[in-house]
């Protein structure tokens, strides 16, 4: 992998040093989140993987195609009482950073259409359609500004999402923990390949296998796959599991993000799981998958540039070796997102919490319609669903809130 390219907007002074982002590049990363299949917790997953980058240390800019308005409303804010919207850049033709709104967290931003009836979706697709090329330019100028954007595109493979793929470094794939979302991966992954085929004039995989040449790693690769509502209390969850890892094998992320109630409050409380509830198992999913995405992209990239140099598989002992150097900076950068996060509020005494061995679970076979209304109206009773209460825990020895 290489560098995200250069924009021509960086501010600096000349002899200010040049910016590195957490992802030791120039310039800021593209990534699309996109599925044909509506429901998977695509936006779910934009909203609270953007938060926890933005916990970690990363400027991100959060951008909804989505002509439901699912980031917007996912952050609480009314999409028609917002003062600017996406459509504005191709309507007036105005910059991505001028109508980009604050979050209310630090670090993150968003900008997401504003859509009021069907007319105005048709108009607004319509205008991605015909005027892309404005929305890449303008994606392309934000990279100086952000470490990370984020494109939540809708559940299709329509121009919103075509136009996004355009502007992206790579693209991301949820994949709900069910097989009608599994058999639509092949199918997704194919439609990718020929685009990029059409739009960047890079063989398709067809065309390599009858023997064409050429380097792909750097013309929209798939950055991951990663499994959605996933539960290993089910049978149909540990086959999709499987299977999936079967079929993409290192392609995969590691970390799952669990069928949970809290994940699903989000949209009523208006803000992201990893904000008001860090200690659910959501919320420490999304930050395990932020850790992975940045270490797997960071690593493989070192790896890379040694072995060009060199051509020694020997050499990966040392990126290895490099990475885990002595000292205070070395020990911090190797905590996780939200230890590290933590770690930067300046505690007092903080240390990383040991990771214990899990325990085996002795789950049963499949979950109960009975199981799951008694875990949600557990939640609905208790104090944690009261307005406010995602602020701070009372709870002094609580190291997550």
């Amino acid at each position: 992998m290489s560098d995200t390219r250069l924009t021509g907007m960086d501010s600096r002074d000349p002899g200010e040093s040049p910016r590195r982002t957490p992802w030791d590049t120039a310039d800021g990363r593209v990534l699309s989140l996109i599925s044909r299949k509506g429901g998977v917790g695509k936006t779910t997953s934009a909203v609270n993987l953007g938060a926890a980058l933005a916990l970690s240390g990363h400027r991100v800019l959060l951008i909804g195609t989505d002509p439901q308005c699912g980031v917007s409303r996912s952050l609480g804010a009314d999409p028609i009482s917002l003062p600017s919207g996406l459509e504005q850049l191709f309507s007036d033709f105005k910059s991505l950073l001028d109508v980009a709104q604050p979050s209310g967290l630090d670090g993150l931003d968003f900008v997401a259409p504003r859509i009021a009836s069907l007319a105005d979706e048709e108009t607004y697709l319509e205008m991605l359609a015909t005027r892309g090329d404005h929305f890449v330019r303008e994606v392309d100028k934000a990279r100086a500004k952000y470490d990370t954007i984020i494109i939540d595109c809708p559940p299709s493979l329509g121009p919103a999402t075509q136009t996004a793929l355009l502007a992206s470094d790579s693209y991301l794939v949820p994949v709900q923990a069910e097989e009608l979302c599994r058999e639509s991966l092949d199918p997704l992954l194919a439609f990718v390949d020929a685009f990029r085929s059409r739009t960047h004039g890079v063989p398709s995989m067809a065309d390599l296998a009858a023997g064409a040449e050429t380097d792909l790693r750097d013309v929209l690769p798939l950055e991951g796959l990663f499994l959605t509502m996933a539960s290993d209390r089910t049978r149909m969850g540990r086959h999709v599991a499987a299977r999936v890892c079967e079929d993409f094998g290192d392609s995969l992320f590691t970390a799952r993000i669990p069928r949970t109630t809290r994940l699903s409050e989000m949209a009523l409380r208006g803000k992201p799981a990893v904000i008001y509830d860090r200690r659910s198992m959501g919320s420490r999913a999304y930050f395990d998958l932020a850790d992975e995405l940045v270490s797997r992209f960071r690593f493989q990239d070192d790896l890379e540039l040694d072995l060009d140099e060199e051509d020694d598989l020997s050499l990966e002992a040392e990126v290895t070796a490099e990475a885990m150097e002595c000292g205070p900076e070395a020990a911090r950068n190797s905590l996780g997102g939200l230890e590290k996060f933590l770690a930067d509020l300046g505690a007092p005494g903080f240390q990383p919490a040991p990771v214990a061995d899990p325990e085996p679970a002795a789950a049963p076979e499949m979950v109960s319609l009975d199981e799951l209304l008694a875990e949600e109206e557990s939640y609905q009773g208790s104090e944690d669903w009261e307005e406010g209460a995602w602020i701070l825990d009372t709870d002094p020895g609580d190291r997550y809130n």
